[in-house]
């Protein structure tokens, strides 16, 4: 099933302007790009090893030095660790609530574009994240894949991301396909952020995990996104807070469709247009989160369809 196309003006593809040619290298060129975005071309860019980079260890960084990357298309500019070259494993935590700092690509500044690119999971004997959007504000990124990042579990340490959008704030994601392969842990992360948009993206087959998670964040719109094949939710919100909307969301296969966990407070969730299971849409409250009462209020909770509030289809499931 091909990915719907975003309703114009809700998903801002961003604009590239001037560029500068990776004819030198990547990380020479990403440094010295003068605030310019970085064209690449279509070849594999493979990193050895995973390198210290302000707080984490990534195979490679684009910093505020490049307002971004554009790649040849997702089959043709590919980033990777080259297998077998890492020597981090001893870096990686153990035991919740630690989180794994290894990615093969991290991404910082404000206003930066990122299209036209594949991140690929490759054998390193030990697990990390795959693309990491680190701070920063006004991220346009779009027709981008993510594929086979490493994870064993829900929560950290083995909570790995394949996409990780982390502090951001205003950032846009359009025709996104982050495929677990079997062997993710969540897909698209969401940690820390404010006014997030997500448009026509996949998350699929992250055997461990969810296929969205939302964790510590709040204004968050998702517009024509599937969930499918994940271990855990398709969508899952924890601590999620503000006005958030689903819009014509699809879960299919997975443990949960949504759940939404909250300990600290409450936060208004509107979900249009969804299709539904047996005349009903479900949404999951678990009675406890963090090994306290879940304070989510069902009543923050509305379903639209065909345009008027339909409370008679939403029915909500509490474990």
């Amino acid at each position: 099933m091909p990915l719907p196309t975003p309703v114009p003006g809700q998903c801002a593809t961003g604009t590239v302007g001037r560029t500068v040619p990776a004819d030198d290298g990547f990380r020479r060129a990403v440094a010295n790009a003068g605030r310019r975005v970085v064209r690449l071309p279509a070849r594999t860019i493979a990193f050895d090893d995973f390198t210290p980079a302000n707080g984490t260890l990534d195979g490679g960084v684009v910093l505020a030095s490049a307002r971004g990357i554009v790649g040849a298309g997702v089959g043709r500019t590919v980033f990777e660790v080259a297998p077998g070259t890492s020597t981090r494993a001893g870096d990686i935590p153990t035991g919740f609530p630690n989180t794994n700092q290894l990615s093969v690509l991290k991404v910082d500044g404000d206003r930066t574009v990122l299209r036209g690119f594949a991140v690929q999971g490759t054998d390193q004997g030990h697990l990390y994240n795959g693309l990491r959007v680190d701070h920063g504000s006004g991220l346009r990124a779009s027709q981008i894949r993510v594929a086979a990042i490493p994870g064993d579990a829900a929560s950290p340490p083995g909570e790995t991301f394949g996409i990780n959008d982390y502090r951001t704030a205003g950032s846009q994601w359009s025709d996104v396909v982050v495929d677990g392969a079997g062997v993710g842990a969540s897909g698209f992360g969401v940690n820390n952020s404010t006014d997030i948009t997500i448009c026509s993206t996949l998350s699929k087959q992250n055997r461990y995990g969810m296929g969205f998670a939302f964790w510590q964040s709040s204004g968050v719109r998702c517009i024509d996104c599937r969930a499918i094949g994940n271990g855990r939710a398709g969508f899952n919100f924890e601590r999620v807070t503000g006005s958030n909307e689903l819009v014509r969301p699809v879960a299919i296969g997975n443990a949960y469709g949504v759940r939404i966990s909250n300990d600290l407070g409450t936060g208004t969730f509107r979900i249009v247009d969804p299709p539904l299971t047996d005349g009903h849409f479900v949404v999951t409250l678990p009675y406890r989160y963090n090994g306290r009462p879940n304070l989510q209020k069902a009543s923050g909770i509305t379903l639209i369809v065909g345009g008027k509030p339909r409370p008679d289809l939403l029915r909500i499931e509490r474990y």
